[in-house]
C-alpha cells in the first residue's frame, strides 16, 4: 500500500505573491507554523515543526486571501520540494479556515 497523507492544523508564517505557471495555473507558496502536544511512549511531548506549503489551481487562489498569523486546518501530501532537493514541501490540497 502507499499512503501518502498529512493533515495539520497551523498558522501561517509566510506567504509569497500569487503567480501563475506558464501554461496559467495559479501557484501559491507559503510557510506554516504548528505547535502541540503529542504522545509519544506514554510521554506527553512539546512539538514544533515549521513547513513551507505550495498550492495550485483554485486552491492557491482562495488561500491567496489569507495573511500571515491566519490559522487554517490543511490537508494534502508531502513531496520532494524540487528534482535534486531531499526538502519536503507540503503540498496542499484542500484547507478549513473554522
Amino acid at each position: 500500500m502507499s499512503t501518502n497523507s498529512v493533515k495539520l492544523f497551523a498558522t501561517i508564517s509566510v506567504i509569497e505573491v500569487l503567480r501563475y505557471s506558464p501554461s496559467g495555473i495559479p501557484i501559491l507558496k507559503f510557510s506554516v507554523e504548528h505547535n502541540s502536544e503529542q504522545t509519544e511512549e506514554q510521554n506527553r511531548r512539546r512539538v514544533t515543526l515549521n513547513l513551507d506549503c505550495v498550492a495550485f489551481g483554485d486552491k492557491a487562489v482562495e488561500l491567496d486571501r489569507f495573511s500571515v498569523g491566519q490559522q487554517l486546518f490543511l490537508f494534502g501530501f508531502l513531496m520532494n520540494k524540487g528534482s535534486r532537493s531531499k526538502w519536503p514541501i507540503f503540498n496542499v490540497q484542500g484547507f478549513n479556515n473554522n
